[in-house]
């Protein structure tokens, strides 16, 4: 590990590639960590040359990636400053007069005469990367109200009708010199041994604290961290699997992924899902076997859509256990009810067996509130007592 001061430019600078790992949240910083950005610029623009802002740390680890194109390094953290700077240099390039637009287009934003994976300087996570690479090499801003978005017309409209310390017009020139010359940063390099998660995992305690579907998401993909560059392996297993999932289940996904840990008949609060997915996983010490679990956890993300959307299912009589189901709100069954759809789709149980089920479930939740019997009694099903 090595670490040393430096200019955030450096970073734009030369011909590389510095990527942000899908394990990295999206873009999320907002008006006041813009703000505070612009104002920091604005203590350094009138400031002597040796005068400077320090931003923090960025940690970056060389990617591995095959020998030909540009040096490509995943940025581990300090992602989010990063990628508000390139969107400021974006302000500044479609600001300035041709040649200054030029010069931060060629230089900053892009490495010019490479392959098109290869072209971009700073390339966001997948959440992000079409919007960014949109405002990079097509020059236009999506009108998609995105944080990116919103960011480069702050940026833009600072430059435009903004004022300096003294009251006058910005002069945009005078705002990039101070980019180049005050930003700074300490710059530390991971080694190839060291094991960029961890790091990541371990940096961020000391911010906003990640969720449980973050860690595991973040745990699953580093499990095929031996190719994390674009169109890597890495990327097939978020595209295939976790992304598809984040679709079809939105806000749903970290309790399924508690009731996918208890189907088991392990009892898993909210804060134990990371660990106990990682328990589940630990153990496979191919990547081929952790992908045949998320072919598994992506069935079932399937059966879980039909829980909470009893439209989804396709057989009538089906359909209408899970509606009655779902009006009593009693989400402590669905570990059961994984399992015993799970067991449909095998053959082991039929149709009118787990119809059967679904009508016993419903019989003694109804039951239980008509006796008024409280729920710690019957932990299977007990609402507080498992952790909702």
């Amino acid at each position: 590990m090595e670490a040393s001061p430096a200019q955030v430019i450096q970073y734009f600078n030369g011909e590389k590639q510095n990527l942000i790992p899908l394990f990295q949240r999206p873009y999320s910083w907002r008006l006041p960590n813009w703000k505070t950005l612009w104002d920091d610029v604005l203590v350094q623009y009138d400031a002597d040359d040796k005068s400077a802002h320090f931003m923090g740390t960025i940690v970056s680890v060389p990617a591995r990636s095959v020998p030909v194109g540009v040096s490509k390094y995943l940025i581990i953290d300090g992602q989010q400053r990063l990628t508000t700077v390139s969107i400021l240099l974006a302000a500044l390039r479609d600001t300035l007069d041709k040649n200054s637009s030029d010069r931060i287009q060629e230089v900053y934003l892009t490495n010019r005469f490479r392959d098109p994976e290869d072209t971009l300087k700073f390339v966001p996570t997948q959440i992000d990367r079409d919007r960014y690479r949109a405002m990079i090499l097509d020059r236009t801003i999506p009108d998609d109200q995105s944080l990116m978005s919103e960011a480069y017309s702050y940026f833009r409209n600072q430059l435009l009708r903004g004022t300096d310390p003294n009251g006058d017009a910005i002069d945009c020139a005078k705002v990039l010199s101070t980019v180049e010359r005050a930003l700074q940063v300490v710059m530390i390099n991971l080694g190839d041994d060291d094991d960029p998660y961890l790091i990541f995992e371990s940096l961020n305690f000391k911010g906003e604290p990640l969720t449980q579907a973050d860690l595991v998401r973040n745990y699953i993909l580093m499990r095929f961290r031996h190719s994390m560059s674009i169109g890597g392996e890495q990327e097939r297993i978020y595209t295939k699997y976790w992304a598809p999932m984040e679709m079809r289940l939105a806000d749903n996904i970290t309790e399924f992924l508690r009731h996918y840990a208890m189907k088991g008949g392990d009892n898993v609060y909210q804060r134990g899902i990371y660990a106990a997915t990682k328990a589940l996983l630990k153990g496979m010490s191919e990547p081929a076997d952790v992908e045949a679990e998320l072919v598994r956890m992506t069935n079932f993300s399937v059966i879980y859509a039909s829980l909470l959307d009893p439209s989804l299912e396709q057989t009538p009589s089906i359909r209408k256990r899970l509606a009655n189901l779902r009006s009593l709100d009693v989400g402590t069954s669905y570990p059961l009810l994984l399992r015993l759809f799970e067991a449909r789709h095998s053959d082991i149980i039929s149709v009118d067996d787990l119809e059967r089920c679904l009508g016993l479930v419903e019989s003694f939740v109804v039951r239980r509130a008509v006796s008024v019997v409280p729920t710690r009694i019957c932990p299977q099903l007990g609402d507080s007592q498992a952790g909702s």
